[in-house]
């Protein structure tokens, strides 16, 4: 049972609350690399614009493609958003084009751009050092509680060091707590830099508390001073933050035979 609503609570306050854009919840890849897509959909749309990414994901059962394409849609915050992920394990599978796309690219300019507007894309990498999952499932979550950070220049390695520490107490004490982390590349201007997600297989669960506290473990694992200057390292890099929770959609999703 995930307990991580405390656990975001306390790292928003204590300044660990890392991260995202909500990307989905896998066991921990030496190398996943994915492409990000968001798209904004205004209220008038977002029936036609559903309906559209419903007769994309047909065409690309038809024609085999090979890629699998989580979606999400926004819950809190702006909520006329979805975010999908195409997983390309490796920055090399980037390269890739797969031939459906010359086939349904054109039912997706037809079908899905007319009812959307912007749209915002992005290169993420998890980072496993980074991270702590307790549990080992390819599962997707019915939900992820993302947490945003865009870091101040030349920060980068003081806030990977001290996600790294919290990271490393988690899994010694073999903390209940879970969360992983992306560093996303390419956003643009305004961008987040890294992404911390907590899944989530309810709201209910995203409100239970974890036992002992976050606090309490990184303490018992380096010392209160310790710790507190491990907050402190990783408060210290953060430029700007904002959070939000993501709903997983498996009808917009798209996973490959077989």
């Amino acid at each position: 049972m995930n307990k991580n609503n405390a656990v975001r609570r306390w790292l928003v306050m204590a300044g660990l609350a890392v991260a995202a854009a909500a990307g989905a919840v896998h066991a921990e890849d030496s190398a996943a690399v994915s492409r990000m897509w968001l798209a904004e959909v205004t209220p008038a749309q977002d029936q036609a614009f559903r309906e559209g990414i419903k007769t994309y994901i047909g065409c690309l059962h038809q024609h085999g493609a090979k890629q699998t394409m989580w979606a999400w849609s926004a819950q809190t915050g702006d909520v006329g958003r979805y975010v999908f992920e195409v997983r390309a394990g490796t920055w090399a599978g980037l390269d890739f084009v797969d031939p459906a796309d010359k086939d349904c690219d054109p039912v997706f300019n037809t079908n899905v751009l007319p009812h959307s507007g912007k749209w915002v894309s992005w290169v993420t990498e998890r980072m496993p050092k980074l991270s702590h999952m307790v549990t080992d499932s390819k599962a997707v979550p019915a939900f992820a509680y993302v947490y945003s950070v865009r870091i101040k220049p030349g920060h980068g390695p003081a806030l990977m060091e001290a996600m790294e520490k919290y990271a490393s107490a988690a899994r010694s004490s073999k903390w209940e707590g879970q969360w992983f982390v992306w560093q996303n590349s390419g956003g643009g201007r305004g961008a987040s830099d890294f992404n911390l997600v907590w899944p989530n297989a309810s709201w209910a669960e995203i409100g239970k508390e974890p036992s002992p506290s976050l606090k309490a473990m990184m303490e018992k694992a380096y010392g209160k001073a310790q710790a507190a200057a491990i907050r402190k390292q990783f408060m210290d890099a953060i430029a700007e933050q904002w959070d939000g929770v993501w709903r997983a959609s498996k009808e917009l999703s798209y996973i490959p035979a077989g």
